[in-house]
């Protein structure tokens, strides 16, 4: 009894194969006495997909990894009015796409943490040393865009931190800063 049943498995294994190579041939035949009888053609369609690659790649932290230092006032002198600005170089980056891309930059919270709620918008940002620029804010802002690339030009950002001596009381603030690469 076990040989029939094993018999039979095996009969219907090869009859699935066989349906299954079917499936991945194509075949086509010629029957004809014509002299010169209509060609014989198989059609395969072939295909494939190309996925969005995009990267952006970040360098120049002033800390470990992605932490960033801003410069602060470290002496009376360095408040030459009640509210100042002081530059700090931020990081640097550079894209890679297969497409059209935009980065963004943006502040995670409203506000830094620390002794007081200090606004985002304290820290402004530029892609130009020394003009335009703009505070940050938690909605998304376009830095850069771009087309297909290998590697974009290095893109620089740029700091500038606003400091009130009046409202600006000592102690340590932290806030994340997120720089979103985007494909439109």
């Amino acid at each position: 009894m076990r040989k029939l049943a094993f018999a039979g498995a095996a009969a219907c294994a090869v009859a699935i194969s066989a349906q299954i190579a079917a499936a991945q041939t194509g075949s086509c035949s010629i029957n004809s006495t014509a002299a010169s009888p209509a060609p014989c053609v198989v059609t395969s369609t072939h295909s494939f997909t190309i996925p969005s690659l995009l990267t952006l790649n970040m360098s120049g932290f002033t800390g470990a990894g992605t932490a960033m230092s801003l410069n602060a006032p470290t002496t009376m002198a360095d408040y030459t009015s009640s509210t100042i600005q002081m530059p700090t170089n931020g990081p640097t980056y550079t894209v890679s796409a297969n497409r059209n891309y935009k980065v963004q930059i943006s502040a995670a919270t409203a506000a830094f943490t620390g002794p007081y709620a200090k606004p985002a918008s304290d820290l402004l940002w530029s892609n130009t040393n020394g003009s335009g620029y703009v505070g940050l804010t938690t909605t998304p802002t376009d830095m850069t865009s771009g087309g297909p690339t290998t590697a974009s030009a290095p893109v620089g950002v740029f700091y500038k931190t606003s400091y009130n001596i009046a409202t600006d009381v000592p102690g340590s603030y932290q806030i994340d800063v997120k720089f979103t690469l985007v494909a439109p």
